[in-house]
């Protein structure tokens, strides 16, 4: 059988490598329309590949029941063992899987290795234009090639950072063929704020976030907020900022508390000996305490402010600031073997479907877990 994966991402290498070890006789292509494979994975984790999470929470991913099945059956175990096959040794930080080298060249270099080892092919700056399914066989267009395959695997991802790959290209294309799409937005990226922040640019503050949707809370979590000049940042954030991309047209408000280790209480019995301007000096960045004098609204009860610290969400930022895309392929449109339910043997596998997690290896587990679903 002939096999065209398309996007050589972490998806689409590890479903190709996968797929070849299950049927070796079978001839495997991967087409890739950047110059290089795999751009992306080199940029997770900080360049050093955050490549799962012991402590997965499933109920976090979008569409997460669709998501519990194939997860539990290429759990964190199985994608362990497959990185073991391909040298790839890794050691858990508090439950965050990394690569014993901390280093994503390590990860991409093993995986590169793999598929020339096993004869699978990458072509790269080949880019698909269309495809049509006639009966047993399915006829692919690229811009540089016309092929005739018996499964045809789309790894394409979203549209989050196009320099490493994702730049949405495919879903023209994919619309013409049938398929329906939750709207596609940018996830765990920046969120950009009503009110002014220039003052506070290039702080941090470990904060406990709130997250508020029509005035009501649905997300909480305590991380590093980094400050900046339009706005919010930092893992909390960016976790935060893909609740808001699953319905941005609802309306939210981020309680910040500044002082998640000092109750009310504390706070309260502090400011019984001092006045506040020393309290904010005693607890707060120059800067945050410059932000919070210069606004009258504050007064009245700085500690209630400190506990929760109001910011209005405006937008969020742009893809080409995004790690992933919230929306894709809707779920209803594939088997729960992530064939398409429109076209025999085209298969949709990693972010193009309408499937995010939030950071620490929730995405890329289910890269592989969805490469390796397919690929059995």
């Amino acid at each position: 059988m002939k096999i065209l994966i398309v996007g050589a991402g972490a998806s689409g290498v590890v479903a190709a490598i996968e797929y070849k070890r299950n049927h070796l006789n079978d001839d495997v292509l991967i087409i890739e329309r950047l110059d290089k494979p795999l751009k992306k994975i080199l940029a997770t984790g900080n360049g050093k590949c955050n490549l799962g999470n012991k402590n997965l929470d499933i109920s976090k991913y979008n569409n997460s029941k669709f998501v519990e099945e194939i997860l539990k059956e290429f759990d964190l175990n199985k994608q362990l063992q497959f990185f073991k096959s391909i040298c790839v040794e890794t050691k858990n930080v508090d439950g965050l899987i990394y690569p014993i080298s901390e280093s994503a060249i390590t990860v991409r270099e093993a995986l590169l290795d793999e598929v020339n080892k096993l004869g699978i092919k990458i072509n790269c700056k080949e880019s698909i234009i269309d495809y049509k399914v006639d009966r047993n066989s399915i006829f692919v267009r690229t811009n540089k090639a016309e092929y005739k395959v018996d499964k045809l695997i789309f790894s394409v991802g979203g549209k989050s950072n196009s320099k490493l790959g994702s730049d949405g290209s495919s879903f023209l294309m994919l619309e013409k063929h049938g398929y329906s799409f939750k709207n596609i937005n940018s996830g765990l990226c920046p969120i950009r704020t009503k009110e002014e922040t220039r003052i506070l640019d290039g702080i941090r503050s470990k904060s406990c976030v709130k997250l508020l949707k029509n005035g009501s809370e649905i997300h909480s979590e305590i991380g590093e907020v980094l400050f900046k000049d339009h706005g919010l940042s930092g893992i909390v954030i960016f976790n935060t900022s893909s609740m808001i991309a699953r319905d941005t047209k609802s309306s939210y408000k981020l309680l910040l508390d500044l002082l998640p280790n000092n109750s009310v209480n504390e706070l309260e019995n502090y400011c019984k000996n001092h006045t506040n301007k020393e309290f904010l000096r005693a607890f707060l960045h120059p800067k945050m305490v410059q932000y919070i004098e210069g606004n009258k609204a504050f007064e009245a009860n700085l500690i209630h402010i400190v506990k929760n610290l109001p910011f209005t969400f405006d937008k969020l930022y742009g893809f080409d600031f995004s790690q992933v895309s919230v929306g894709g392929i809707k779920i209803d449109e594939i088997t729960t073997n992530l064939e398409s339910k429109r076209e025999q043997d085209v298969y949709f596998i990693g972010e193009v479907l309408d499937i995010d997690g939030p950071c620490g290896g929730y995405n890329l587990m289910w890269a592989f877990a969805s490469a390796m679903k397919v690929a059995k």
